[in-house]
């Protein structure tokens, strides 16, 4: 009887054992399933988001209309797509730091207007362009999502153009566009700070030549 006992109490444990080892696998499988369906579900977000910025700029770009009214819409799709306050705080760098309510909220709109200005003749070169998706990476971060696209040209060579999306803010905005591996970020944080330099660190003077551009 004492054998018969001891049999039964290995056979009871090894039962349990394979019983939570299956529980672990399946909780472990709707655990990791559940992660991988919320990062589709966030990459897809991002993806709809560049095809509708692009679509948009396709159709600004595509009026017959003055530079001053695709330079209004361009601004509108800012407005509507992009974190401009992000973008703004991260183009100007440690300064940021320095500049009261007023201030910050001056730099953003000069920020923006001036985008939209020097933006409408270069968003000009997408005209008549398919985009096609390749690629998206989710870092999982403030960074976001890069949205890795190709734009497919008439009459010339295929573009590639990044769109890094982020949601750090609450809701999916733009925050940097990529045109053959050069970042639109980093490249007006290099003028921006070099025209800050230019202007005496006065951020008044910044402000007035953004808005004169």
């Amino acid at each position: 009887m004492q054998i018969n006992h001891q049999k039964k109490s290995k056979l009871l444990t090894r039962r349990s054992f394979y019983l939570l080892g299956g529980l672990f696998f399946i909780n472990s499988f709707f655990v990791n399933f559940d992660f991988a369906n919320a990062k589709s579900v966030r990459i897809k977000k991002a993806e709809l988001l560049s095809k509708k910025i692009f679509n948009e700029l396709f159709i600004i770009v595509s009026q017959d209309s003055s530079e001053n009214s695709k330079q209004k819409s361009l601004l509108n799709l800012f407005d509507r797509y992009a974190d401009v306050p992000i973008i703004a705080r991260a183009v100007l760098g440690s300064p940021w730091r320095q500049l009261n309510q007023n201030e910050r909220s001056s730099f953003i709109n000069a920020f923006r207007k001036y985008l939209a200005k020097k933006y409408t003749a270069q968003f000009s070169e997408f005209l008549g362009a398919e985009m096609l998706i390749e690629k998206s990476r989710d870092s999982g971060g403030k960074a976001g999502i890069m949205v890795e696209t190709r734009l497919l040209m008439p009459g010339s060579a295929p573009i590639k153009v990044g769109w890094q999306v982020s949601d750090a803010s609450g809701t999916f905005k733009m925050i940097d566009i990529k045109i053959e591996g050069v970042s639109l970020l980093t490249t007006e944080r290099g003028e921006i700070r070099n025209q800050y330099s230019k202007e005496g660190n006065s951020i008044k003077k910044l402000i007035d030549s953004l808005l004169n551009y």
